[in-house]
C-alpha cells in the first residue's frame, strides 16, 4: 500500500539543498534505442554538469545508483505483456528505424529549468499512477531558455553513454538482452512497486524544443507501430520524463546526515 507522503520519504529540504546551487541547464537528445528488456528510449548524450553535480551531492544519502539512472534517457514505451521475443531480423529491423528517425531528432537542445520529487504508485509516472510531486526549480542563472550554463557534458558522462549505445552494434550478441522479461509494460503500471525519484519532466519545461522533439517520436511511434502492430505500449506523452535518480535506495553506512 502506498502511504507515505513525498515529504516522509524523501526530505524536501535537503533535496532542495542538494539543487541549490544547480543551473538550468539542457538535455541533448541523441539516439533512440531499445534498450535491456525490450524498452524503447530517447538517450541523451550525457548529463549536464548540472544535473551531474545534482546526483553526486545525492549520492551519499541515497547510497548506490541503479543503473537505468546512471545514463540519461527517457523511456517512451514498453514491450507489451503478451508480446512474444523479437527475432534477430526484427531486432535489425528496429534498430534500422531508431537509426533513421535519430537522424531526425531536432539540434536543439531542451531546456531543463527543473526538476520533482515525484512519489508514485507506476513508475511511468503516468497520470493514471496518481504521481504526487513536488517541484524544486534550479534558479542559478542562465536565460529564459535554461541557458548554456551548467549544461556541457563531461567525458565521463559522454563514455557511459556511448557504452550503453554500442552494446547493440552486435545486434545477433545483444538479442537475448533486449529479450529479457523484466520490464514489459505492466511492471510500469499496475504491477509497479511503489517508489520516490528525482526527474525532470520534459513537457514541464522543455518548451518549443521539447514540443519539436515530440513531433519527431510521433514519427517514430507511428513508423515502429506500423512494423510491429501491438508489440510496444507507449507511455503517455504528458508523464515522459528523465530520472535523475531514485530517492528510496539505502543510504550509505558512512552517511552522516
Amino acid at each position: 500500500t502506498h502511504t507515505h507522503s513525498v515529504a516522509r520519504v524523501t526530505p524536501i529540504l535537503a533535496l532542495r539543498a542538494a539543487c541549490g546551487d544547480a543551473r538550468p541547464c539542457q538535455l541533448r537528445p541523441l539516439q533512440l534505442f531499445l534498450a535491456w528488456n525490450g524498452v524503447l528510449v530517447l538517450v541523451y548524450e550525457g548529463f549536464p554538469d548540472s544535473l551531474a553535480g545534482i546526483k553526486g551531492r545525492l549520492a551519499p544519502r541515497y547510497g548506490r545508483e541503479n543503473f537505468g539512472s546512471q545514463w540519461p534517457k527517457t523511456t517512451l514505451a514498453a514491450t507489451s505483456d503478451t508480446a512474444p521475443e523479437l527475432a534477430l531480423p526484427e531486432l535489425e529491423r528496429l534498430r534500422t528505424l531508431c537509426v533513421a528517425h535519430s537522424a531526425g531528432l531536432p539540434s536543439e537542445p531542451v531546456p531543463v529549468k527543473g526538476v520533482e520529487v515525484v512519489e508514485y504508485k507506476w513508475r511511468s509516472l503516468e497520470a493514471e499512477g496518481a504521481p504526487q510531486r513536488a517541484a524544486i526549480p534550479l534558479p542559478g542563472g542562465g536565460g529564459a531558455n535554461g541557458g548554456s550554463s551548467g549544461s556541457s557534458v563531461g567525458e565521463e558522462e559522454r563514455e557511459r553513454v556511448r557504452s550503453v549505445l554500442s552494446e547493440w552494434d552486435d545486434t545477433a550478441a545483444y538479442l537475448p538482452l533486449a529479450n529479457k522479461v523484466g520490464s514489459r509494460i505492466s511492471s510500469y503500471r499496475h504491477a509497479s512497486p511503489a517508489g520516490a525519484t528525482l526527474v525532470t519532466f520534459l513537457a514541464t519545461s522543455g518548451g518549443d524544443q521539447w514540443a519539436s522533439v515530440l513531433r519527431q517520436l510521433r514519427a517514430f511511434r507511428e513508423s515502429v507501430d506500423g512494423a510491429f502492430p501491438g508489440r510496444f505500449a507507449w507511455l503517455a506523452e504528458e508523464s515522459l520524463h528523465c530520472t535523475l535518480r531514485a530517492l528510496d535506495t539505502p543510504a550509505s553506512p558512512d552517511y552522516d546526515p
